[in-house]
């Protein structure tokens, strides 16, 4: 047993660690003679405690201690033993609160995580703010962009109601090191001659490809669809499509989301793989009733006690919205959307599939080793049906191991649904003509991996098609059976 104490020249003197655990237990022991009224010697106590690092005792005065030590340093061994436990009880709940036990190990959190990755997140990190006139607010904005630590990484700045027009250039709204995309109301489609207005800013460090769908204007609507190709997205996502909004509040709710929904389902036809992000201010609409796979993020309160400003994706706990304070004399909060989507690929771990080659020679040689096996061995060699059917089961296995090739397959999470086996010999082949340097050879390599590539989608979507045109002819056969139920009725 490894001793706590040194012992040197027949005398045991305390380290500094024992020290410190007599000091706690003299503590303790004032607190419980004054607990039990019991005359204490404190003057001497505390000297020796200050004396205690130069303090010393000899193995025959260690061993007698209990002898000469006073009686009045044990109360405690004198009282009952549920007063004791009481005691102690309550002094380790004192203890447990008053030194808070300090957290090892990393930070957690969204925003932590934002921090640390920059622009490399799964999803854009955005601000998203109704500004009421963007070009008081630039300097501001410029400040912002200097002293806080969130705003110059974040991926996208969207403003609604800019209220700018063409008398205002690009040049007068540069925020250094965001590409500006603006949409400006048009006084002839929107019937009105002041206010409206969208404008994206797009970090250059999270992207530079950045092109222009839609622009709608009109009196009841204006709605800024651009598409965002980022230099890292998760593969799931192939690009981004931001959807700026602002329904004015003395619009037509019904009609203004009507439009919008139509915008969105046409720019899902055409692009499957991208991830509409929409987000703006909508006064008094949502869009999840016309698209109810849509699910707004935004929970706090933008304007007072209420949410006028959305967000809206089809991913499940997609961000994490936080307010954050207003810019200028606006009366909307800016609102910081944190992402909080985590890839597939980290959901679930990568399955693998063992697979079997049956070839015409894998037959072959699989029926000449079955041909070939007296079956009257297993017959004999066993004593009921039960052990007749499991040798016979596990021998055939053997069989099927030894003579049939079988190769191994690792599929992800993130696989696409379309990249079948031939796509991917088409990969690997390109990637072995690209390190041979033959530029003919890559090129050919290339070009049929691509067309491969379109071929594989066109049919993928017409499966899509064919199983939701299939579903929608059932639902009316059940809606036109229904009817005639209740007729006869």
């Amino acid at each position: 047993m490894k001793h706590r104490f040194h012992v040197l020249h027949g005398e045991i003197r305390l380290s500094p660690e024992r020290a410190s655990t007599v000091i706690t237990v003299c503590a303790i022991l004032h607190n419980l003679c004054k607990r039990r009224n019991i005359p204490q010697p404190q003057m001497m106590m505390m000297k020796w405690v200050e004396q205690l690092h130069i303090s010393y005792f000899t193995s025959e005065e260690l061993r007698n201690i209990r002898v000469t030590t006073a009686d009045y340093l044990f109360p405690t061994f004198l009282l009952p033993k549920l007063e004791i436990l009481d005691i102690l009880v309550k002094g380790a709940h004192f203890f447990a609160h008053a030194v808070k036990r300090r957290r090892r190990g990393r930070q957690a959190g969204a925003l932590v995580r934002l921090r640390q990755r920059g622009l490399r997140t799964p999803l854009p990190g955005i601000f998203l703010s109704n500004v009421h006139s963007l070009p008081n607010k630039l300097e501001e904005l410029q400040l912002l962009l200097g002293n806080n630590r969130d705003f110059p990484s974040s991926a996208v700045l969207c403003f609604t109601e800019t209220w700018l027009s063409g008398l205002i250039p690009d040049s007068a709204l540069h925020l250094a090191g965001f590409q500006l995309c603006r949409a400006d109301r048009d006084t002839e489609l929107s019937s009105k001659t002041k206010g409206g207005g969208i404008c994206f800013y797009i970090n250059s460090g999270w992207c530079n490809d950045v092109t222009v769908i839609q622009q709608h204007c009109s009196p009841d609507l204006e709605s800024f669809i651009i598409n965002c190709k980022p230099f890292y997205s998760p593969r799931e996502f192939a690009s981004f499509i931001l959807v700026g909004v602002y329904i004015p509040p003395q619009a037509n709710v019904q009609d203004a989301q009507r439009m919008l929904a139509d915008q969105i389902l046409c720019v899902e036809r055409t692009n499957p793989d991208y991830l509409v992000i929409v987000l703006g201010d909508f006064n008094k609409g949502n869009l999840t009733h016309d698209l109810p796979k849509y699910r707004q993020v935004i929970k706090c309160p933008t304007r007072g006690e209420n949410i006028l400003d959305h967000c809206y994706t089809t991913v499940r706990d997609a961000y994490h919205a936080v307010p954050r304070a207003a810019l200028g004399h606006s009366d909307h909060v800016m609102v910081h959307l944190i992402p909080a989507y985590r890839q597939k690929l980290k959901l679930c771990k990568p399955v693998v599939r063992t697979l079997r080659k049956w070839t015409s020679e894998a037959v072959e040689v699989l029926q000449a080793c079955l041909d070939s096996t007296d079956w009257d061995v297993f017959r004999t060699a066993t004593n009921s049906l039960d052990e007749y059917t499991e040798a016979v089961t596990s021998y055939i296995s053997f069989c099927e191991d030894c003579c049939v090739p079988s190769r191994t397959r690792v599929s992800y999470n993130n696989d696409k649904p379309w990249f079948t086996a031939k796509l991917r010999r088409l990969r690997l082949d390109k990637e072995e003509a690209f390190r041979s340097g033959d530029k003919d050879r890559f090129k050919e390599a290339k070009y049929k991996f691509s067309k491969a590539v379109k071929e594989a989608k066109r049919l993928y979507s017409e499966k899509l098609q064919h199983k939701f045109s299939a579903t929608q002819r059932l639902c009316i056969c059940l809606e036109g059976a229904q009817a005639d139920h209740q007729l006869q009725a």
